[in-house]
């Protein structure tokens, strides 16, 4: 698990994304999302592909917009239990 991750609770919605983090004391940061399987109820862990720059982390960790994982794509995380 990193530690220092800022972590934001997701409002519901239809992927079942509980939360996001992000290294807010790094220049540029990966986009950590969780989530449980609407299958299995099993927990899951993922980060984007593409690192963001600060700025532009917060804006999106700040405005709740998980979705934007999706564009650059995503990847199972072995970072784990920050939520």
């Amino acid at each position: 698990m990193l530690k220092n991750l800022k972590v934001v609770e997701l409002p519901q919605n239809s992927r079942n994304m509980l939360a996001m983090a992000i290294e807010p004391n790094k220049a540029k940061t990966k986009i950590y999302l969780h989530g449980v399987s609407l299958k299995t109820g099993e927990e899951q862990w993922y980060e984007s592909k593409g690192v963001y720059a600060k700025s532009t982390a917060l804006n999106y960790f700040y405005a709740k917009q998980y979705q934007v994982v999706f564009h650059q794509g995503m990847t199972k995380s072995k970072v784990t239990g920050w939520f």
